[in-house]
């Protein structure tokens, strides 16, 4: 992401997705979470989230809203 932040959902979600990939959860936590505060039933972002979380209950969560 450039310096003032995802200009679209997509645009965030690739750049997490490459912060996955590339082992930086906490990025990728961030820009999940502006995707979600925007498009709160992406369900590709829930499943990406969970990927970004230890705690087993709160990946379950994750899955359980991707479904929805």
């Amino acid at each position: 992401m450039n310096g003032h932040g995802p200009s679209s959902v997509n645009e965030a979600l690739d750049f997490a997705i490459g912060a996955i990939e590339s082992g930086q959860s906490s990025k990728a936590k961030q820009a999940l979470g502006w995707v979600l505060q925007r498009d709160p039933k992406n369900g590709l972002a829930w499943i990406w989230m969970a990927a970004c979380i230890d705690d087993e209950t709160a990946k379950q969560e994750c899955y359980r809203r991707a479904s929805k």
